[in-house]
């Protein structure tokens, strides 16, 4: 099952397509789709035409005319609880991905990616969020797909804050470089250091994705989580979830939220 790999070249032509493929990885409303696309046009990478902003394994990011050829059409598989859906996404990932000079991405298959082998052949980038934050741009849009990860919490948005902690921990011991959301908004520079350390060897561009718009949205969304009765409620709901959960073996806990 091979889907076209050929697509936009990031923003220098003379990249050499020997320099490793790159991974982007996030919890979902992480400003990854910025940064994913800031990234590639840095290094010098290829997005996949059939996708939107590199997303592998998100059906609606894939043409209609292809989504036959993509994954099944749900969110935070686990290994346990879907096991030939989880082998069917690891196959399709081993099928579909060029090993040079392209660039991916992934927020809505956290496990899969947990369990993909075939990542160590990649370059990841990781983008961290507060979780709080996370829970409350996915709750004002009603996204509860991470529930499906929860196994101590049964009541939303108690189970939603569970199966993102649980995430949160699967992308946190893959290896690669971390880029922090609340420093990629105020400025590029930490999204250049942390390709600095994935590509030392290349000569990378300048980032460039904040502009007065960008500034604008910015401000907005800070200001109503700033105002918000229910964010506060969801920053004590995850304080809550991660002291439930703390007393798990760390090692365990990333496999635990596999299976």
């Amino acid at each position: 099952m091979n889907l076209p790999g050929l697509g936009r070249r990031g923003a220098d032509r003379h990249r050499s397509d020997d320099v490793r493929s790159l991974f982007v990885v996030s919890l979902p409303r992480s400003l990854s789709s910025l940064l994913y696309v800031a990234a590639a046009q840095a290094v010098g990478l290829v997005e996949p035409t059939w996708t939107s902003d590199g997303e592998i394994l998100n059906r609606d990011r894939v043409p209609k005319r292809l989504q036959n050829l993509a994954p099944a059409d749900e969110r935070f598989t686990l290994l346990g609880s879907s096991p030939d859906s989880f082998a069917s996404m690891t196959s399709y990932l081993d099928s579909t991905t060029v090993r040079r000079g392209h660039a991916y991405k992934d927020v809505v298959q956290p496990f899969v990616i947990g369990g993909w082998d075939g990542l160590s052949e990649f370059r990841v980038l990781k983008v961290r969020r507060n979780v709080a934050e996370v829970a409350y741009a996915m709750l004002k849009r009603q996204w509860w797909y991470p529930t499906r990860a929860a196994s101590v919490f049964e009541v939303r948005p108690w189970s939603l804050v569970e199966g993102l902690v649980r995430a949160e921990a699967v992308l946190e011991a893959l290896p690669g470089e971390s880029v922090e959301y609340a420093d990629a908004i105020i400025d590029p520079d930490p999204l250049h250091a942390a390709l600095r350390g994935l590509y030392p060897d290349v000569c990378l561009g300048e980032p460039h994705y904040i502009d007065r718009r960008f500034i604008r949205t910015r401000q907005r969304l800070e200001a109503d989580r700033r105002d918000s009765l229910l964010y506060r409620r969801i920053e004590w709901i995850v304080s809550a979830v991660r002291e439930r959960l703390r007393y798990d073996d760390p090692r365990e806990e990333v496999v635990e939220a596999l299976r």
